[in-house]
């Protein structure tokens, strides 16, 4: 698995190259589209694949703007793998050059995602107007941020577009840079004429950061705060409400940051857990919340290249936290551990590919769980067939009285490519048949991570890279 970050190994399922951990181009090749014609899916891989003669000969029957499911035309793709002869014959066909996404993201986007400075230089130089300014630009100058590309952001200004454009959130590029702590990015935004005056602050005060409480329409929870331009998910509070925890994205490789509300301000996230080759995410507290679980392909011994994903905790120390320790082989496998929570016992719920046949590894995850006695914890146990089957079951919540149990999967059917599903536990200790939990929380995108709060009033979830809450009002509808 070298050089392959946690969530790319964990979330195959969801939109290829936007969540920023996804960088590895095999994954690319792997994913194409499943809800297209055979010959519509062979264009998308054959053009990553640069196999220009084929791709020539499948195009007979088929549109030079073609889309797959996710909205990603053939010059998405050939950018993104870097092709550049499939690229230049794709705009001498007339293909589209502003074509965008589900995700409203251009070829020019992927040019800034995946580093590819010339395909950006040939796609600015092909615009027939300005207007492409002021409708992308905003966006293009954060992901150029986001990449700490100073030459991109001097090529994008160069071409016009303004330095100080908010974007969809209202923060300019030089906002988005003191945020990251991205000093160099920032000088140079300043350099370029970046107006400080532009650049928000933001104090969060009182319980849930100070944030209105949600009604049954998830919200983000924290703009601009926790939820930001980066990509947020897994996350977790303390008993307390006054410590917060989870995980962030940093273009391959994932840490854990936390806040903590100190009388009542909310401290500025900070990084607890973090390597230059191992990832970390998904944080969960233990019930006495002496240690923090997370997962983490990290080597037993902490050095080489990452591994398969185990489960492994952190223990509170009198001045922060221990070094990471492997939850050890009882619950980790040969296999990729996703995702920890427990009950009031302390059973742990997690999920598993480790008894997945070899040629499913990559899609077949089961939901397990491993009862706890007197500190050691048991042979994990799968659940039945009303929660697991043969697509991807992971993320797993469990109520702390185990009255309902909530997990993301991929299974057909769904509202997108990942969503929530939820059972409860019927009297005789069965599990009813889970069931999705609808367009209220699943959208055509990816819903994963849920946890609701000790207080039971919120369930929160990540969603197209940031993280949401919504009142566990939607669960109560769901009983019956």
């Amino acid at each position: 698995m070298s050089n392959i970050s946690i969530l790319e190994s964990r979330k195959k399922h969801q939109f290829v190259y936007y969540l920023y951990a996804m960088r590895n181009l095999f994954l690319f090749i792997l994913l194409v589209p499943t809800s297209l014609k055979v010959d519509a899916q062979n264009i998308f891989r054959t053009a990553c694949q640069g196999n220009l003669q084929r791709l020539d000969s499948l195009m007979t029957n088929i549109s030079i703007d073609e889309r797959d499911d996710r909205g990603r035309s053939l010059l998405h793709w050939a950018v993104a793998c870097k092709e550049r002869e499939v690229f230049d014959w794709l705009l001498a066909k007339g293909i589209e050059i502003n074509a965008e996404d589900n995700q409203h993201r251009t070829p020019m986007h992927v040019a800034l995602q995946f580093g590819g400075v010339s395909f950006l230089d040939v796609l600015l130089g092909l615009q027939e107007s300005d207007s492409w300014t002021h409708t992308y630009g905003a966006s293009l100058l954060t992901a150029a941020v986001l990449k700490r590309d100073t030459l991109s952001l001097e090529k994008l200004v160069d071409a016009g577009v303004d330095i100080n454009a908010t974007n969809v959130r209202g923060s300019t590029a030089l906002e988005i840079s003191q945020r990251l702590g991205a000093t160099g990015v920032s000088s140079f935004l300043i350099a370029k004429g970046a107006d400080r005056n532009k650049v928000r602050q933001f104090e969060m005060k009182g319980e849930y950061m100070g944030q209105k409480p949600p009604g049954v329409k998830p919200e983000i929870f924290a703009p601009n705060f926790i939820s930001t331009e980066e990509s947020e998910f897994g996350s977790v509070f303390n008993k307390e409400g006054s410590e917060f925890y989870f995980g962030v994205d940093m273009g391959g490789r994932n840490e854990i940051r936390y806040s903590q509300r100190i009388e009542e301000e909310w401290s500025k996230p900070s990084v607890i857990l973090d390597h230059d080759r191992y990832g970390y995410n998904d944080p969960f507290l233990s019930n006495d919340e002496k240690r923090l679980y997370f997962i983490s392909g990290q080597t037993l011994d902490g050095l080489g290249e990452n591994k398969d994903i185990d489960i492994w905790y952190v223990e509170k120390e009198e001045n922060g936290w221990s070094d990471p320790i492997n939850a050890g082989p009882t619950i980790n496998t040969e296999g990729n551990e996703y995702y920890i929570s427990f009950t009031d016992q302390g059973t742990m719920y997690f999920s598993s590919n480790g008894n997945a046949p070899e040629d499913r590894r990559g899609s077949d995850y089961d939901i397990y769980y491993s009862e706890n006695k007197d500190g050691v914890f048991q042979e994990p146990v799968a659940l039945g067939n009303s929660i697991n089957t043969t697509a991807y079951e992971a993320d797993v919540f469990i109520a702390p009285d185990e009255s309902f149990i909530i997990f993301c999967s991929t299974r057909d059917g769904g509202e997108g490519q990942g969503d929530l599903y939820i059972s409860f536990k019927q009297k005789n200790g069965d599990w009813t048949e889970a069931v999705n939990m609808g367009p209220d929380i699943n959208t055509p995108l990816y819903e994963y991570c849920p946890f609701v709060t000790k207080d039971g009033k919120y369930l929160f979830f990540t969603s197209n890279q940031d993280i949401f809450w919504v009142s566990t009002e939607v669960i109560e509808k769901l009983k019956y």
